[in-house]
């Protein structure tokens, strides 16, 4: 429809939207068809879907200490729920260089799949470099794969 756009007002929402929570149980099931991941049926998806103005999170760091009790590395673990069930990140993986090679990054990373098992998160995501092979075997290892979505970042960069 040419020239909508020019006929609308955008508002931020303040309270509960019975149209904005259909048209989000609409977008979900639309866009499942795309994924291979496991299907919801219309009622899961509004049984789970709170759309709000805010939510909440939490920061669960994960170290792994060696025997004299040392910090040797850490796992940053974020849960947070937007209204679509609790998701997770992996918001950073350390492992000291004098350690690595020897399993305490996947170890790392196994205790926070067992963190957001526990917790039923229903999505968990990691960012990391092509290029970071240990990283990456760890996540991999993990049961992460690669997203079937384009990933699209944007950094509050002066325009070019």
């Amino acid at each position: 429809m040419p020239g909508v756009a020019e006929e609308i007002r955008v508002e931020e929402m303040s309270g509960h939207d019975p149209e904005v929570a259909a048209m989000l149980v609409d977008l979900t099931l639309e866009e499942q068809e795309h994924y291979s991941h496991p299907r919801e049926t219309r009622e899961e998806v509004e049984s789970r879907l709170r759309v709000e103005p805010t939510f909440t999170g939490e920061n669960h760091l994960l170290i792994a200490r060696d025997v004299l009790g040392h910090a040797i590395g850490v796992c940053w673990v974020v849960l947070f729920d937007p209204g679509t069930g609790l998701e997770g990140e992996i918001a950073e993986l350390y492992v000291r260089p004098e350690v690595r090679g020897g399993g305490v990054a996947r170890r790392l990373v196994s205790e926070a799949i067992a963190l957001l098992r526990g917790r039923n998160a229903s999505f968990a995501s990691v960012w990391t470099r092509d290029g970071n092979r240990a990283a990456l075997a760890a996540y991999l290892a993990a049961g992460f794969a690669p997203t079937e979505q384009a990933v699209l970042t944007w950094l509050p960069l002066p325009r070019r």
